[in-house]
């Protein structure tokens, strides 16, 4: 009977301990959330955690007073094209490293996990020469085409799950004639699209999250992303801190779907990567 108690205690624990954690993690987008219906006095002031006289307008400033909803559509269109772009050639990539053979396969794979170790900073400027050169600058494909050759960890992630695969599939639909990128579409991405959808999560988290790489490209107010639309609610001496939380709250809402809608898979894709 005490051992059933304490398993019982034992797991209420657990549930308060899990419980305290989540309201952590909950708590700053609640305050995110009920900051956006203030005064710019409530939120200086910081009297009350509910908004006493709760408002729209801070809503309806960010649509009316930036183009917001061009600033939106620009950051779907690079967000989406870099995403899937990026994830294609990632697993592409890690579909070669896992299954086809040839001379220099392993050293070449280790100057991909090199590259993981160098920080973007350090390619920064040689990119933005070869967007200069290549007559990109003020262009949103200047945040995209660089997504498109793919990333060192995207291959690498992917690259472990595709190992998981038998060999025997590919040697089969080999045998039947298919080609390696008939069997790499019609086998393979099928097969891990757990981890595809976990990658692709990831890389639209990153590309939606973006600030520095627009303010590096772009100049023209209509060709800016969401991100930087945000900050044009800063002023040099006052900022509308109200607005600028309705905009940032506003901005999470297509990373959230997303997160949401492929639970599922990123569930499932993480919980590959652990068995590994």
């Amino acid at each position: 009977m005490e051992t059933i108690n304490e398993k019982h205690s034992l797991k209420l624990l657990y549930f308060m301990i899990l419980l305290g954690l989540g309201l952590i993690i909950v708590l700053p987008f609640l305050w995110l959330l009920l900051s956006s219906f203030k005064s710019s006095y409530e939120i200086i002031s910081g009297s009350n955690f509910i908004p006493k006289n709760w408002t729209w307008d801070n809503y309806v400033k960010v649509v009316t007073e930036v183009p917001m909803l061009s600033f939106f559509r620009n950051s779907v269109f690079v967000t989406v094209l870099a995403t899937v772009g990026g994830v294609f050639a990632s697993a592409m990539s890690a579909f070669v490293f896992a299954k086809l053979h040839f001379k220099g396969r392993d050293t070449l794979f280790a100057m991909v996990l090199i590259v993981m170790m160098i920080p973007s900073v350090v390619t920064m400027i040689p990119l933005f020469i070869i967007m200069k050169s290549a007559g990109l600058m003020n262009s949103l494909w200047a945040l995209i085409l660089p997504s498109w050759t793919g990333s060192a960890f995207g291959v690498f992630f992917l690259r472990q799950h595709m190992m998981s695969v038998p060999d025997a599939l590919y040697e089969s639909a080999k045998l039947e004639g298919c080609s390696p990128f008939r069997i790499f579409i019609s086998i393979f991405l099928p097969l891990v699209k757990a981890s595809l959808a976990t990658l692709a999560v990831l890389n639209f988290i990153a590309h939606w999250n973006d600030l520095l790489n627009p303010l590096i490209y772009l100049n023209s107010p209509e060709k800016m992303t969401i991100t930087v639309g945000i900050s044009y609610f800063r002023g040099q001496y006052v900022t509308n801190y109200p607005v600028v939380l309705a905009g940032i709250f506003l901005s999470l809402i297509p990373t959230a779907a997303v997160f949401l809608f492929a639970q599922k898979y990123l569930t499932k894709g993480m919980l590959i990567s652990g068995l590994k």
